[in-house]
């Protein structure tokens, strides 16, 4: 549609006026024109006019080229949100996998016990509390309850080590469990499964406990023994050499939440003490380590100090002359951190951090065999372990030695919940332990290697 030319409007109402002037003769009839009128027929004129030139339409402004641009006013940004770059709603509840212990196609002898924990992050908008829960999902249990409360409060953002307490099938072969999350509604909020995947390893005629090695060779094993202990509460664990054997070192395990004050030797047994911080009941595992084919006698020899209010300490204890040092432990009580337990020259020495206000006792104990020939030095294994993870330092004899005990090292960020024999395979110490800080920690594994 071409525009109307509205440059001939202003000439039309000139015009109109023009002829008023002149006289009434082509007005209407009107003895007295009055503005009113004249508006009217100017407008009725000015109507005609377009109507014989078309329908006007305002043609759009021509922009002229400028060496100054445009500004551009900007609409006041927006607060971020769930969808603000993405679209996508962020859910209620949802975990991240962050580290786990027990690998998968870790072997086992039939029947062991062992915890698998997984540390995972809350990276949905919802607290998790003790409502919510690890649910069995499909394949083999391995020994562990359909369901497993969370220990506790878990922020968005926050991690958290959840685990179960499972044993091995009797029969050998591979074995799978899966596990989901659910919420305090019973919603499943975990696609993909979390799961422990295990070998059930027979051992040879040459490696049961039922068929020792020649009388000739001396040789060790680990036994153990495992209790639970109720939220909130301490308890202890105590597990016996067999006849024939005599104990020369010892460790235990933990579920998440218990800290070992105490573990040393008993008589012939090795005996732990732990205290359940968390808000339900769980397990705590002693190891003793037993020596077979050897003279002589194991006892134990201590040493006590007093940790100061908010500071470190330091206990070490000697074996007597004519003795060598096999092992060790320590008694401590709720108030202490065990982050040092290791053997130090002939003996055994701890170091414990205080968070109490008062004056705490710590007791390094040393077990010492003498009555035999030999002699034993200790090998180190060390660990970088990733911020917030678990991870394991492995220390191994040298061939022509027998292992006879063990400890750890690391510092009052690490918590060490697993310090004993390795399964399957008794001439390797390992440690695991959890890295609580927001960078890289060492953690170090130590073996006690006698060398008849």
């Amino acid at each position: 549609m071409k525009p109307t030319n509205r440059r001939l409007i202003p000439f039309v109402i000139v015009l109109i006026f023009a002829l008023l002037a002149c006289g009434p003769g082509n007005l209407p009839s009107l003895a007295t024109p009055d503005l009113l009128a004249l508006q009217t027929y100017a407008a009725q004129t000015i109507a005609a006019i377009q109507g014989s030139l078309g329908a006007a339409t305002t043609p759009a402004p021509v922009m002229q080229p400028s060496d100054t641009p445009a500004s551009v006013t900007r609409a006041p940004s927006q607060a971020p949100s769930n969808t603000a770059t993405t679209g996508v709603v962020i859910p209620c509840d949802s975990a991240a996998f962050v580290s786990e212990t027990i690998p998968d196609g870790t072997n086992f002898t039939p029947t062991a016990a062992f915890i698998k924990t997984w540390t995972v992050r809350n990276v949905g908008t919802c607290t998790w509390n003790t409502s919510y829960a690890i649910v069995f999902d499909h394949g083999v249990k391995l020994g562990a309850p359909d369901a497993v409360p969370f220990p506790g409060v878990v922020a968005p953002g926050q991690e958290v080590v959840l685990s179960l307490s499972m044993a091995a099938p009797t029969a050998g072969g591979a074995y799978e469990s899966y596990w989901k999350f659910r919420n305090s509604s019973g919603i499943i909020f975990v696609n993909n499964p979390f799961s422990a995947k295990i070998n059930v390893i027979i051992p040879s005629p040459t490696k049961t406990a039922t068929l020792p090695p020649p009388a000739i060779a001396p040789y060790s094993q680990s036994v153990y023994n495992q209790v639970s202990i109720p939220a909130g509460t301490t308890g202890s664990s105590t597990i016996a050499c067999p006849s024939g054997s005599k104990v020369t070192g010892g460790g235990f395990a933990l579920a998440n939440n218990l800290i070992a004050y105490t573990h040393s030797q008993d008589g012939n047994s090795w005996t732990a003490y732990a205290k359940n911080n968390g808000g339900t009941s769980g397990l705590l595992n002693s190891y003793a380590v037993c020596l077979f084919n050897t003279s002589g006698t194991t006892s134990m020899v201590f040493s006590q100090v007093t940790v100061p209010a908010g500071g470190n300490g330091n206990a070490a204890v000697a074996c007597p002359a004519g003795s060598v040092v096999t092992g060790g432990g320590y008694a401590s009580n709720t108030n202490l951190f065990v982050y040092n337990n290791m053997m130090s020259g002939n003996g055994w020495q701890v170091y414990a951090n205080n968070a109490s206000g008062s004056g705490q006792l710590l007791n390094s104990y040393a077990t010492c065999l003498s009555g035999t020939s030999g002699t034993t030095s200790q090998v180190l294994a060390q660990k970088s372990i990733a911020a917030g993870a678990s991870d394991v330092a492995e220390a191994s004899c040298p061939s022509g030695t027998v292992l006879t005990g063990g400890g750890f090292a690391g510092s009052t960020n690490v918590w060490v919940y697993n310090a004993s024999m390795k399964t399957l395979d008794s001439e390797i110490w390992n440690v695991f332990g959890k890295n609580l800080t927001g960078s890289s920690q060492l953690l170090n594994s130590y073996a006690i290697c006698l060398a008849p």
